[in-house]
């Protein structure tokens, strides 16, 4: 009675066979397509990035997300194809899918480590900007690159120490599945709450600031727009009007970035924000609960938005940073003389 209620409450929301479709379409097409994306758009920034130089805390930052969303993405492609191999090719091929399985789980976890610093990464970015508005003459000297790198550093290293010990004591059992008369691989033993509670914590407190750091940062880039219009309306025919106008557009260039990064960011997660709100409020709303489907489906956005996340910035660091487009074209042999 119990099983038919669960099974009934599902159907409701979404029908298994809708889900099958959609996993297919998530799974099978969109999530490997953008995995396979997102890595070679990363490789692509990371190899710019270390040609325009490490010596300034904005382009080690940019680096370091790279570097990040890079894995972030590699490990997702990888879990994609896990989850293709023991899906869809494997099934019934003795111990291999069983294999793919433990990949495909292993993957799973190993990719909360680069999400974490993608995200740390982020806050940090988002944060030195602001101060830059702030207190422009100081920042330069309270926060030096070493100093956004040890931050940076710092928060990665307590967020490999939570993983490491969330995960520590896990353990692959195989669990016999009457419905495909075959087994599963599962991980058990994890320490699943506390790693939940330390995720939610963290991931809300950075989604946050940056929430609020684009606010800022989009004041102070509009009233510098009406201020450069206006201060140099009277002052078109100077030469310091020239350079007031250069100087405030290579701020609004480097602010926009900064803007357009986070706000890729907030979109991109805001799924995750959402799935974490409603799994606390809403009954049921889990992987064995009454709107189990439900539950998975937003699991597959969750993870596509992630993976759009550290595929796009390419293009926002192409149109918006001009030493990365001049280096871009330079290495690609796209610089015209």
């Amino acid at each position: 009675m119990d099983n038919t209620t669960q099974h009934s409450g599902s159907e409701g929301l979404i029908s298994d066979i809708t889900l099958d479709s959609l996993g297919i379409l998530f799974k099978l097409v969109l999530n490997p397509a953008i995995g396979a994306l997102g890595l070679c758009t990363n490789l692509i920034n990371i190899v710019v990035f270390y040609k325009m130089g490490l010596s300034d805390g904005v382009t080690q930052n940019f680096f370091i997300l790279s570097i990040s969303d890079g894995c972030l993405a590699g490990v997702s492609l990888v879990n994609s194809v896990a989850y293709i191999l023991y899906a869809k090719v494997y099934v019934g091929a003795g111990g291999a899918e069983h294999q793919a399985q433990v990949v495909y789980w292993v993957t799973l976890l190993i990719g909360t480590f680069p999400q974490s610093v993608s995200m740390i990464t982020t806050v940090v970015i988002a944060v030195v900007r602001c101060c830059c508005v702030a207190m422009p003459l100081h920042v330069k000297f309270l926060l030096t690159s070493r100093r956004q790198l040890a931050v940076i550093l710092t928060f990665s290293s307590c967020s490999a120490g939570v993983v490491i010990y969330a995960f520590a004591l896990s353990r692959v059992v195989l669990i016999d599945n009457p419905q495909t008369n075959g087994s599963l691989a599962m991980l058990v033993n994890l320490r699943w709450y506390e790693y939940t509670v330390f995720s939610n914590v963290t991931y809300y407190i950075g989604f946050a600031i940056v929430i609020i750091c684009v606010i800022i940062l989009t004041i102070n880039l509009n009233r510098t727009s009406s201020f450069r219009e206006k201060s140099t309306g009277g002052l078109s025919a100077s030469s310091s009007a020239d350079e007031q106008s250069k100087d405030g557009s290579k701020e609004a260039r480097a602010v926009k970035t900064v803007v357009f990064v986070s706000v890729v960011f907030i979109v991109c997660y805001l799924p995750s924000m959402t799935f974490t709100l409603v799994g606390t409020l809403v009954e049921g709303f889990s992987a064995d609960g009454v709107y189990r489907n439900a539950n998975l489906f937003n699991i597959m956005v969750m993870e596509m938005f992630v993976v759009i996340n550290v595929t796009v910035n390419v293009f926002i660091y192409y149109f918006f940073n001009t030493r990365y487009r001049v280096a871009f074209n330079t290495i690609f042999g796209k610089e015209k003389k």
